[in-house]
């Protein structure tokens, strides 16, 4: 008996000491505040992390660059460049630039019809929520290349 209360009280507080989704307290706020009747909200489900890294936005744009200077009569700019990337491919290689997570939860409209929706966030490497929105198509495309160019270094 005293090995089963053990064991319970054991997986209690493996379960009061689970750390909490810092990704869904980020994005709870902002689906509250975007929604018909945010007393209603319940939380359905958070995605699993969608990572950008700089490599893949790299490599893309280093295609990009590639099939301008094929074009370009004075190759010299786009070869400056092609330096740039590769020193930036060495020095950041395959690290997390960002990550996107989708908040899914449940709310009641007006009339009293339960309705799902969604809030996607996009984070920093080090979970700082950067952008939320209801709308994937107003984040960038290429998030990792959006921020070396917001940082100056593309």
């Amino acid at each position: 008996m005293k090995r089963i209360l053990l064991f319970l009280s054991a997986i209690v507080l493996l379960a009061a000491c689970t750390p909490k989704d810092t990704d869904r307290a980020a994005l709870e706020p902002y689906a509250k505040a975007h929604m018909e009747n945010p007393d209603t909200y319940e939380f359905a489900n958070m995605s699993m992390p969608r990572e950008y890294t700089y490599m893949q936005d790299l490599i893309v744009y280093t295609n990009g660059i590639k099939s301008l200077r094929e074009k370009a009569a004075d190759k010299a700019p786009y070869d400056a460049e092609l330096e740039k990337i590769d020193d930036l491919l060495f020095d950041l290689g395959n690290e997390v630039a960002c990550y996107d997570r989708t908040l899914y939860f449940w709310f009641r409209s007006e009339t009293g019809g339960k309705f799902q929706d969604f809030v996607i966030g996009r984070f920093s490497a080090d979970g700082r929520l950067l952008e939320a929105t209801k709308d994937p198509d107003s984040l960038p495309t290429y998030p990792a290349l959006q921020m070396l160019k917001d940082q100056g270094r593309l």
